[in-house]
């Protein structure tokens, strides 16, 4: 692939990235959009919530200990991180209890085992 088409192909993606973003908002419904929506809306969320708490990118980063400032800037541009890197970042904005509760058994889900003992014992 000749660079000027390489060039092209980067512009374009980027256009397109830039495009998604601009449709979305930090209260979009995460059922009706694709991960890589999602990752946006989360990482939009983070941004307004670090601006709300008046922390530049470079000091938010040093105190959820990011490898660099880069890392976090990376996050709220592209919606991509590493799950140990968001794990620091929810750490730092104080929020681990929303991760406490990801992927826990649901209510339903525990009394449906229950019932299910139950009709073995019935048996």
């Amino acid at each position: 692939m000749s660079n000027d088409l390489l060039k092209k192909l980067q512009n374009s993606q980027a256009k397109i990235k830039k495009k998604l973003k601009n449709k979305l908002n930090p209260n979009s419904a995460f059922g009706t959009l694709t991960d890589e929506e999602i990752a946006m809306v989360l990482a939009m969320r983070a941004k307004n919530l670090r601006l709300s708490q008046n922390k530049k990118q470079s000091d938010f980063a040093k105190e959820a200990q990011l490898s660099s400032p880069t890392t976090y800037s990376n996050y709220e541009q592209k919606g991509t991180i590493s799950m140990i890197n968001f794990i620091k970042v929810m750490r730092t904005f104080g929020r681990l209890e929303e991760l406490e509760k990801l992927l826990l058994q649901t209510t339903k889900e525990k009394i449906d085992k229950l019932e299910k003992i139950e009709k073995q014992r019935v048996k």
